[in-house]
């Protein structure tokens, strides 16, 4: 669950600006959160941060040039100041506020706090090179503590801590990992095959899940065709896909039994917690092999139209279905994970139909099972305001994005 997130000199986002997912100062999070703004108002630019935020936490150790400063893109009117992110998020059941500051050269401050029954923990606290350790997490001060000579001035202390499972730090950094996503820009359609073939092929649930929601679209698609995985990879796959399913039904019983759980925990020393964590790893796994064999043998993906005989290759499709199947897994698999997923102009071609319908999978709570939460933005007033029963009510917050006199975006409720 994503409460709040904060920016501060990204792009057009000169000034601080806050977007809260919370209705009123409730500390549940509501599944949809729009953020409506016209052209060059800055849409771009928020859920830009955002990525950013992420790709900093999971590769400013392995992708960030090491002899460089820090990466960042600060509003040009502001260059000298600093850039700064903050997220409010639950993970594994805690509250907790991540943030981190930087400036031209370096990484000048790194917080992780801690929010359980509402009372503030300090995990570690960052400001230059001096990063202490919270006096209730003593018993982490050496698996943090021996990370820290390692840090780089230009690179965060979570995401080597992730990269190397420092435990205490590992909830907040999976989080970013495995429970966070952004879509940003348009895809190439090689790379929307590939996502779409990956999750089409882990079984035949997931293929025709997203094929009855391709059909509604009225598109003229009725099916997909996917070739038999590659000889060298189908052993391990289906051994994956085993586990993945096992331990899914295993997650979704001792959550739904608190019976269930406590016989894990008596015989096997499970929790829950490691049950999802085993999950997150396998579906990684997964991926993982999956991308090896697209790049021996190609993803081989075919779409059949009504009447037509010859299957469709991706490239031959028209942008709408692109952006249709460009969209359509992400949403899946955040749905299925309980994560969250933040799509920039979410209509960009599609019909504002195609796009509500899609919008209605997170506030409808029979196909939103797991909590899982949406943030898009639009240019399009009427896509916020129709009247499909769910959008007006209490599943919904909407944010108004501006330009001030200064040239800086502004964030409002509406």
């Amino acid at each position: 669950m994503l409460r709040s997130f904060q920016v501060t000199n990204h792009r057009s986002l000169a000034e601080p600006q806050e977007l809260r997912l919370t209705r009123g100062s409730g500390p549940v999070a509501v599944p949809v959160t729009a953020v409506h703004g016209s052209a060059a108002t800055g849409k771009t630019s928020l859920i830009d941060a955002l990525w950013h935020m992420r790709d900093a936490v999971l590769n400013s150790v392995s992708g960030w040039d090491p002899y460089a400063g820090p990466g960042r893109t600060p509003h040009l009117g502001f260059t000298a100041q600093p850039t700064e992110f903050v997220a409010n998020f639950v993970a594994e059941g805690c509250p907790y506020t991540y943030g981190f500051r930087l400036d031209n050269a370096d990484v000048t401050a790194e917080w992780l706090h801690t929010h359980p029954h509402h009372r503030k923990r300090i995990v570690f606290e960052r400001s230059g090179e001096d990063i202490r350790i919270g006096p209730l997490f003593e018993a982490a001060r050496f698996g943090i503590g021996a990370l820290v000579p390692l840090v780089r001035p230009n690179a965060l202390l979570l995401s080597l801590s992730g990269q190397l499972y420092a435990e205490a730090l590992v909830p907040a950094y999976r989080w970013f990992q495995s429970l966070l996503e952004v879509q940003r820009g348009q895809q190439d359609p090689h790379a929307v095959a590939h996502r779409l073939g990956s999750h089409v092929s882990r079984s035949t649930e997931h293929a025709a899940r997203l094929l009855t929601l391709l059909r509604s679209a009225e598109f003229g698609i009725t099916d997909l065709l996917i070739p038999e995985n590659d000889p060298m990879y189908a052993d391990y796959l289906r051994d994956l896909d085993n586990d993945i399913a096992t331990t899914a039904k295993e997650v979704d019983a001792a959550t739904s039994s608190p019976a269930r759980a406590e016989v894990l925990l008596r015989d096997h020393g499970l929790t829950i917690t490691v049950l999802q964590r085993e999950l997150a790893n396998l579906t990684a796994a997964r991926d993982a092999l999956y991308s090896r064999m697209v790049a021996r043998r190609g993803v081989g993906l075919g779409l059949v139209h009504e009447g037509i005989d010859t299957a469709f290759d991706i490239t031959d499709e028209s942008t709408a279905t692109v952006a249709l199947l460009r969209l359509l897994p992400p949403i899946l698999d955040t749905l299925d994970t309980g994560g969250v997923l933040a799509v920039d102009d979410i209509d960009t071609h599609l019909t504002g139909d195609a796009a509500d319908r899609l919008i209605q999978l997170f506030q409808n709570p029979e196909t939103n099972t797991q909590g899982a939460q949406l943030i898009f933005t639009t240019g399009n007033r009427a896509l916020i305001d129709r009247g499909n029963g769910r959008s007006q009510s209490k599943r919904t917050t909407v944010w108004q994005l501006r330009r001030n006199d200064h040239g800086a975006t502004e964030l409002t409720a509406r």
